[in-house]
């Protein structure tokens, strides 16, 4: 697979507020294009983000090592409002993408292991989210039984 066929497997595009229709075998999600975050992978929209679809799931996971690994912080640019080109950002995952795909089979739990921590740091912030409306439903019946007497 050449550098192109790295590219070819993926498609970024600028997200205009209606997501693009995906095939069967394709994974929809996005990156935060503007702000000191900027080539951040996500799984839901934001203002200035790009839409990225792919063939292979694990590419969120490989997106995010990209993001962690700080190497886009260089490529960060503009005094007022920060941004990554997306010139600049094709440019940079295309070859680790490429060479993600022929060691899929070594790195693949590395995938594994970020998809399971971001499950589980899905399910305590729904815990904490539960937590905080017992603390509001409480302290509503406390109120109550105060004001009541």
């Amino acid at each position: 697979m050449n550098f192109k066929n790295a590219l070819q497997m993926i498609s970024i595009k600028k997200y205009n507020g209606t997501p693009q229709e995906i095939k069967n075998g394709q994974f929809r999600f996005f990156i935060q294009s503007h702000g000191f975050n900027a080539g951040r992978p996500l799984r839901s929209p934001k203002t200035n983000c790009w839409e990225f679809i792919s063939e292979r799931e694990a590419d969120f996971e490989i997106l995010y090592i990209i993001f962690e690994s700080k190497i886009l912080q260089s490529f960060i640019r503009g005094s007022v409002i920060p941004f990554i080109a997306l010139i600049d950002y094709k440019n940079i995952i295309a070859p680790i993408l490429q060479k993600a795909i022929h060691e899929n089979r070594i790195i693949n739990e590395h995938y594994l292991q970020l998809r399971k921590i971001e499950q589980q740091t899905a399910n305590q912030e729904k815990i904490i989210k539960l937590l905080q409306e017992m603390k509001i439903t409480v302290s509503r019946q406390a109120y109550k039984k105060i004001t009541a007497q």
